[in-house]
């Protein structure tokens, strides 16, 4: 459940994430009306999709002949929001649509593709659903498509619904989203990594019942776009964490996982480099294992010579804290994304060679 402020932060942070919401209620709550509404606000184009009386060539594109052979034709909504360069496209009614337009929608929920064409990065993609029960004909979200989303619960308050009225629609509250540098999507991507390797079990938890495949659940493409999701949100801004974490990899996991981040309370990859001993290496392994994982994936995002060296610093540390199974795993991975003609530091030849062997690095 979240406010209408944190919902436009959900959708905005989605939005620099290219990842698509799909926002949940019972009719009649204001769905597409939010959605026109920041639209309206942007001063963008707003399509409003509704997928229970469109066909899969709305989406797939329909077969033209042409000189060059048969190619697919975007529909007419695409074409208005590829000219405009910008905007949002919201597919509507979403648990009313029959599994073949869902397959067809796949790729535009996903990789904003409709037929041959694809969507201007500026434009967004937001889906919109009753629950199947309050819905006319209604039915659960397929597997495929309900893991392609992030499932946000749209209830706003009496209040919110009181300033609309009060303000008009075309007012929404301001977003909370940030930008994200690297340096800001590599720590997140250590909060997420390193939880997985702690608890690998939650990579990909596919559900029992079709009811759940209907909704968030962990996988491998879940949890990637849970860590690109985060990065556009302040780890101060605990609702819209929330409402993103549960919304992609579901409320059991999110709930542990975002207890399991708290707890780490990571520190910057940048810092960590500049100066290992800001970090106690000899603390609980899961911990110092994320700390290495943010360390490492920071170099490999750099992928320069003098990053990957410094890369090391950390690593040695670690493994003179008396963690050198910690290090040496770590070290595998970050002897992968070696850059040609990087020479491994004196310092790592000769006084850890059980690391580089370990990290199948010879010299």
């Amino acid at each position: 459940m979240s406010d209408l402020a944190t919902t436009v932060t959900c959708i905005d942070a989605c939005g620099m994430a290219g990842v698509t919401p799909l926002l949940k209620s019972d009719p009649g709550v204001g769905k597409s009306s939010l959605l026109r509404g920041l639209a309206a606000a942007q001063n963008v184009p707003c399509e409003v999709v509704l997928g229970s009386i469109r066909e899969p060539a709305d989406f797939g594109g329909l077969p033209v002949v042409g000189e060059d052979g048969v190619h697919m034709e975007a529909p007419a909504w695409a074409k208005r929001l590829i000219a405009a360069g910008c905007g949002y496209v919201l597919l509507d009614e979403l648990t009313t649509v029959p599994e073949t337009t869902q397959a067809a929608m796949l790729g535009t929920a996903l990789d904003k593709t409709v037929g041959e064409a694809v969507l201007p990065p500026e434009v967004r993609v937001v889906a919109a659903a009753n629950p199947p029960e309050h819905s006319s004909g209604g039915s659960e979200l397929t597997p495929p498509m309900a893991n392609r989303l992030c499932h946000l619960n749209f209830t706003p308050t009496v209040d919110d619904w009181i300033e609309g009225m009060t303000l008009g629609w075309s007012a929404p509250p301001a977003s909370r989203a940030i930008a994200a540098d690297r340096e800001r999507r590599r720590m997140i991507v250590a909060q997420v990594t390193g939880y997985v390797n702690a608890n690998p079990h939650h990579l990909h938890v596919y559900p029992r019942t079709s009811a759940q495949a209907g909704l968030a659940w962990p996988s491998n493409r879940s949890w990637a776009m849970l860590a690109d999701v985060l990065a556009h949100v302040r780890d101060d801004d605990t609702a819209a964490r929330q409402a993103l974490t549960f919304g992609l990899v579901g409320e059991g996991v999110g709930v542990e996982f975002l207890t399991w981040a708290e707890q780490m309370d990571l520190p910057d990859p940048v810092d960590v480099i500049a100066d290992p001993s800001l970090v106690d290496w000899s603390v609980r392994p899961d911990r110092v294992m994320a700390i290495l994982l943010g360390v490492v994936g920071w170099a490999a995002s750099a992928g320069t010579i003098a990053a990957w060296q410094a890369a090391w610093g950390p690593l040695l540390a670690c493994c003179e804290a008396g963690a050198p199974d910690v290090a040496a795993a770590a070290a595998r991975k970050h002897g992968k994304k070696r850059p040609a003609s990087a020479k491994v530091p004196a310092k790592v030849r000769t006084a850890f060679k059980p690391v580089l062997a370990a990290a199948g690095i010879a010299e």
